[in-house]
């Protein structure tokens, strides 16, 4: 009973994310596909701020259904993930949007890392040496997946100003 319930939630759960993928995160990449394709002449201003709003969704439902996804896939066989996201954009500051949106990644980091390192256990200097070490591993791997949505969304306008 319990597996087939675990099955049902996970089919649930992924079939949700597939509809925030397919039509919110898809139906808002439209927008600024279409204002960033005709070009700076014929927009003004507020169609920028449009797209940018617009983008904002898209990465927003984007990453939201793909956690979904994973989550309902890991159901369905069993696994029990973590949730990985939290209303990022209610964030009251950057490091709470960081907390909201990165869970797990967070998570991994800070038990696999920051604390075997000793954490914050061996007084401010180690602390701050943690901390660099973390975030000297974290950044370039945070990097490397933006740059490369980026330049994935970049190579759809070819207009772009």
């Amino acid at each position: 009973r319990e597996n087939m319930d675990d099955a049902l939630y996970g089919a649930k759960r992924f079939v949700r994310g597939l509809a925030k993928k397919v039509i919110l995160a898809n139906g808002a990449a439209k927008v600024p596909e279409i204002i960033y394709g005709a070009g700076a002449s014929l927009c003004g201003s507020a169609a920028y701020w449009i797209a940018a709003v617009a983008y904002a969704m898209q990465i927003y439902f984007d990453f939201s259904a793909y956690s979904d996804m994973a989550i309902g896939l890991g159901r369905i066989f069993g696994f029990h993930f973590l949730e990985n996201f939290d209303h990022p954009y209610r964030a009251k500051s950057v490091t709470d949007f960081w907390r909201r949106w990165h869970i797990s990644l967070s998570s991994w980091f800070r038990d696999y890392i920051y604390i075997p390192f000793g954490g914050s256990r061996k007084g401010t200097f180690r602390t701050c040496i943690n901390l660099f070490i973390v975030f000297s591993i974290m950044f370039p791997f945070v990097c490397s997946c933006t740059d490369r949505l980026i330049m994935k969304e970049m190579s759809k306008s070819t207009n772009c100003v």
